[in-house]
């Protein structure tokens, strides 16, 4: 009786888990059948980011090359000429690049006998001995005034002589030179009747009307606080620096002079002057 029990237990639970058994079979594969009639959907793609790499070709200063050349110059000399060739070449990159391209070459010249500087034809000539540095650059920029008169403030045509002559050159109304030459001039060497010695930034600028330029153009530039105080005292100067600031130097000024200077007084020769050349250059 009692092994009869225990078979019997025993079909049940063998029936129990056929029963289990299959009903899982039949899920399984139910669910087999379902997700087989799924359409596929790949996952979907992770979104890639290009980023380009914009490289700037930094902005190239436009060059210059200053032809420099020597005379009258003994072995010691050619040492002094790379010194003074450097710091010429240091003084123009400060000015306008317009205005450092009117000069294809500069000639130190030894002599002890020439004059301390001549300008003109895109050429200055410079007295390499007897000049401090900083006269020497003054100099300079007194004779780069001669060349932008000439070389920058060109005429845009040659139909109108204005009575204006360099030399045997006559002047034609289109050139831009002449608004400046006419604040305080009648022709290249007659000032007007009612010009003073106060209208003119040094007594050398009264000689004509080219030096007159060339000193203003100095003044501007090493001398330019000075100027602008001038300039409140004459209507001839304020028209001069006017000129110079916006007809010459586009706008620009420099960071030179102090103001504290003589309304009465002028020097004769602006290159003569005490100038800081670190405010120059900056």
């Amino acid at each position: 009786m009692m092994r009869f029990r225990i078979l019997s237990l025993f079909v049940t639970i063998q029936v129990i888990s056929f029963i289990i058994w299959n009903t899982l079979s039949y899920a399984e594969t139910s669910l087999e059948q379902m997700t087989r009639n799924l359409p596929s959907h790949p996952a979907p793609a992770v979104p890639t980011v290009v980023v380009e790499q914009i490289i700037e070709e930094p902005e190239q200063s436009p060059e210059h090359v200053v032809h420099f050349s020597s005379l009258n110059m003994s072995e010691k000399g050619f040492y002094v000429n790379e010194i003074k060739k450097n710091q010429l070449t240091t003084a123009l990159s400060a000015l306008p690049f317009d205005h450092a391209r009117t000069v294809e070459n500069i000639t130190i010249d030894y002599s002890p006998e020439i004059r301390r500087g001549m300008g003109g034809n895109n050429k200055i000539i410079l007295r390499g001995i007897n000049m401090s540095v900083p006269e020497m650059i003054a100099v300079m920029v007194h004779e780069l005034g001669h060349n932008v008169d000439y070389a920058y403030l060109t005429p845009s045509e040659q139909l109108t002589e204005s009575g204006f002559v360099d030399g045997s050159m006559p002047l034609y109304e289109s050139d831009a030179s002449l608004n400046f030459y006419r604040i305080n001039w009648k022709s290249e060497t007659r000032r007007k009747t009612d010009a003073v010695n106060t209208d003119f930034v040094s007594g050398y600028a009264m000689t004509d009307c080219f030096e007159d330029f060339a000193e203003s153009y100095t003044y501007y530039v090493l001398h330019n606080k000075d100027f602008k105080r001038l300039a409140t005292t004459s209507e001839a100067l304020y028209a001069k620096y006017y000129f110079m600031k916006y007809e010459v130097f586009d706008g620009m000024e420099f960071d030179t002079g102090d103001g504290l200077v003589s309304v009465e007084d002028r020097p004769w020769d602006i290159t003569a002057l005490d100038y800081n050349f670190t405010e120059f250059l900056s």
